[in-house]
């Protein structure tokens, strides 16, 4: 797999600016030595041609820069099966000795243009910097003047917190982990925690998996964490007399709380539990999540100042008119705690349980005893997590039924392999249709096996169930995991607060609420999600409460600048290019009845390699001079040619390309 420039050939100028501009010199412009055919020219001599056509000599990193920066927007990027097909590279410059009296066309000096570093294709006029045009007769960079969005890599853009994940992985390259580990936190105040178990949606997204495989970013995340240390945090440069009352003290309502202490504010967060973290405590194992990398982020928040309130809960010990009568706003983020039904005959029978219900006992250090065969239904992580620690607390044979394929599973894919691998077995398209037993408890669960129709809704599969394909499995304790949902019953009647179909609070895009000074976030708005996306939820409502109590225009802007680690310039990025694997991650290791976290950390050298791959997407643009270090192209002259790339006596047609996927559009 590869990115493959293409260029629309009716609409090129030749004018070369897709070559100047690309950071890695992928891009080539032909020079046939033929006479002019552009017009008169200033004297009415025709021009020589300078340039002809772009063609591709270099593996591209589908940054899209010169899509961008195409004044015509006939610049195209898709992805195609296997190897780039390259065009062979144009020949040396040859560069008068003695500067030439007047203008000479490029012709006269060579066949190639490939720079030795970027530099702007307009020269001193303009400093050229890369950012998206809002307008498409926006064609040069000299005739945007409004605010400028430099930018950003998709790593970045995919974290719902926004976190600069490639400025951290440069950081760990270099060597700087004390600087990695203060970029990952700057928006975070979970970097730790994620490095564990966050579900990585950077990595998805990363240009890296087009050549081979995506950077192992959330790993060198917990690198940075483990080999860093971050600065103390300086006092907040105002001293605010409002105060924050905070229910839920989950990834959220922490979030909230460590951004509003930051902008001066006095907080409050009310937790129901004994522990603080939520479902970062009471829903994880700790053999994913240690308790001391949590307790640390949890104390790190707390020690600025955060007055921290456990074994409170909303309904029982105070109310939300409480709250408003003590405190200037209120936050709700009380997360998504109640489990969903099966919804088939005996799903109340004794022995069918909440998954949530039962790793609430297990992190909470009661112990719950497990005895003979456990069927755990559903196929996230909460399931993958309940059938892992059902086995680690006596079970004599753990089975998942999931109703869909192995593919569409949400858990990771490594849980999974992990879950495996210590002897769970999943069975996938198993749909129950009930649950059996006698009142003293289940005995069984009944299931159908099922097959997907080829039919889509919401764009997922629809399946179906096949007749006369009834099963069986003897469980004593069946694990409900098929989701989870926020529970309303803590709002008072009559609040004017408007919950949605499946009971989570309506909030609007700052997460504020319909009562006044009342703003809510996290998985009681938006369902059960990730800690990240929790993290992200907390810091906009934190900017929303700021707006609502000081008057600010834009509360997230100065949360940032508040925030924000300085960022330096990168005058000189070296990229290696060449086909590299992704570094392993071993299974972890597994002991019957434990629950230690056992999957070992990066090794110095491990995360330097691996860190190493990446094509440093959220800098290339701004870099002035990028060398490409090993790979396909012009660092080492390795290329074959493709149809329609010589240099010849008329234009040529592009190669269609043959990718399933368009990268980027023709136009911004």
């Amino acid at each position: 797999m590869g990115y493959r420039i293409q260029i629309e050939d009716k609409g090129c100028l030749n004018c070369g600016v897709c070559m100047d501009v690309c950071p890695v010199q992928a891009l080539d412009m032909t020079r046939p030595n033929r006479p002019g055919v552009e017009g008169a020219g200033v004297f009415g001599t025709p021009f020589k041609w300078m340039m002809e056509y772009p063609v591709q000599v270099g593996e591209c990193i589908g940054c899209g820069i010169c899509v961008r920066e195409c004044p015509t927007h006939v610049v195209l990027l898709d992805t195609v099966p296997g190897q780039t097909p390259l065009a062979a590279r144009q020949g040396p410059i040859n560069r008068p000795a003695e500067p030439a009296p007047a203008w000479q066309p490029l012709s006269d000096v060579t066949t190639e243009s490939l720079k030795l570093a970027r530099v702007s294709p307009w020269g001193p006029a303009f400093q050229w910097n890369v950012s998206e045009r809002p307008q498409d007769w926006q064609v040069w960079r000299s005739m945007i003047t409004d605010a400028r969005r430099d930018p950003i890599s998709p790593c970045q853009e995919a974290c719902p917190a926004g976190t600069d994940a490639g400025r951290y992985v440069g950081l760990i390259g270099q060597g700087r982990y004390d600087e990695a580990y203060a970029v990952a936190a700057e928006v975070n105040p979970f970097p730790s925690v994620c490095g564990w178990i966050c579900t990585a949606p950077c990595e998805s997204v990363c240009r890296r998996g087009t050549l081979d495989e995506p950077i192992a970013i959330r790993r060198l995340k917990r690198f940075a964490a483990e080999q860093g240390k971050l600065p103390a945090v300086p006092a907040p440069k105002v001293k605010r007399p409002q105060n924050v009352a905070i229910v839920g003290g989950g990834p959220a309502g922490m979030a909230a709380a460590y951004y509003l202490i930051r902008l001066g504010y006095g907080v409050t967060v009310f937790e129901a539990m004994p522990v603080p973290g939520g479902m970062m405590a009471i829903g994880i194992p700790e053999y994913r999540l240690p308790r001391e990398v949590l307790r640390a982020e949890i104390d790190r928040i707390v020690g600025l100042g955060v007055e921290l309130k456990l074994d409170s809960a909303m309904g029982r010990d105070f109310t939300l008119v409480d709250l408003e009568a003590r405190y200037d706003a209120v936050f709700l983020a009380t997360g998504a705690s109640r489990s969903r039904k099966l919804g088939v005959p005996g799903d109340d029978l004794p022995g069918v349980i909440p998954a949530t219900l039962f790793l609430k006992q297990v992190n909470l250090g009661e112990k719950p005893a497990i005895r003979g065969a456990v069927v755990v239904v559903g196929g996230g992580s909460t399931a993958m997590d309940a059938a892992r620690s059902a086995l680690r607390s006596g079970a004599s044979s753990v089975t998942v039924l999931y109703r869909r394929g192995r593919s569409e599973m949400p858990a990771q894919s490594e849980e999974v392999e992990a879950a495996e691998h210590e002897g769970v077995s999943i069975l996938f398209e198993a749909a129950v249709t009930e649950v059996k037993g006698t009142a003293r408890g289940a005995t069984s669960v009944t299931y159908l096996s099922q097959r997907p129709t080829g039919r889509f809704e919401g764009g997922r599969a629809v399946y179906e169930t096949i007749p006369g394909t009834d099963r069986a499995i003897d469980a004593a304790t069946i694990l409900v995991a098929v989701g989870e949902e926020p529970d309303p019953s803590i709002l008072p009647a009559g609040a004017g607060i408007e919950t949605s179909g499946f009971s989570g609070i309506v909030a609007d895009a700052g997460q504020a609420t319909g009562r006044k000074g009342v703003f809510a976030g996290g998985d009681v708005v938006s369902g059960a999600k990730t800690i990240i996306h929790a993290v992200g939820a907390g810091r906009r409502a934190a900017g929303s409460i700021h707006e609502y109590l000081s008057g600010s225009r834009d509360g997230e802007a100065e949360i940032m600048a508040t925030v924000r680690v300085p960022k330096a310039p990168e005058p000189v990025l070296t990229l290696d290019l060449a086909t590299r694997p992704r570094i392993g991650m071993a299974l972890p290791a597994y002991k019957p009845g434990s629950f230690a976290a056992t999957q070992p950390s990066l090794e110095p050298a491990a995360a330097t390699a691996e860190a190493s791959r990446c094509f440093r997407c959220d800098a290339v643009y701004r870099c002035e001079e990028v060398h490409v270090q090993a790979g396909r192209g012009p660092a080492d002259r390795t290329a074959v040619p493709i149809a329609g790339a010589q240099p010849a006596s008329g234009r040529s047609t592009p190669v269609q390309p043959t990718s399933a996927s368009s990268i980027t559009g023709g136009r911004d």
